[in-house]
């Protein structure tokens, strides 16, 4: 309640809260730009391009699926992540007692 109004006021939602909406929107544009990221590495490798220009474009492909990732686990929750570390660990053999 605040004193100069007399209201009471509701709490601000979080940002991930709010803009579910904006989440999903990127997340599928992100899901085309790697798709097309991905297809142009494949094109470079078929036209046999240059080793800069290959490297280039498996950085921009790697770049957007990292990114695609993050925001779909931020648009699906935490638990995203802590799964990916559990798989990561079991994959490499770390953490076994």
């Amino acid at each position: 309640m605040t004193i100069e109004t007399g209201t009471v006021e509701t709490p601000k939602k979080g940002v991930l809260m709010r803009s579910k909406g904006f989440l999903k929107a990127l997340a599928a544009a992100l899901l085309v730009a790697a798709v097309c990221a991905w297809a142009g590495f494949g094109l470079g490798l078929y036209l046999d391009l240059d080793r800069g220009a290959r490297i280039t474009l498996a950085i921009v492909a790697a770049v957007t699926t990292e990114a695609l990732f993050w925001t779909t686990a931020a648009l699906l929750g935490v638990s995203v992540v802590e799964a990916r570390k559990r798989i990561w660990r079991r994959i490499t053999g770390r953490g076994r007692d």
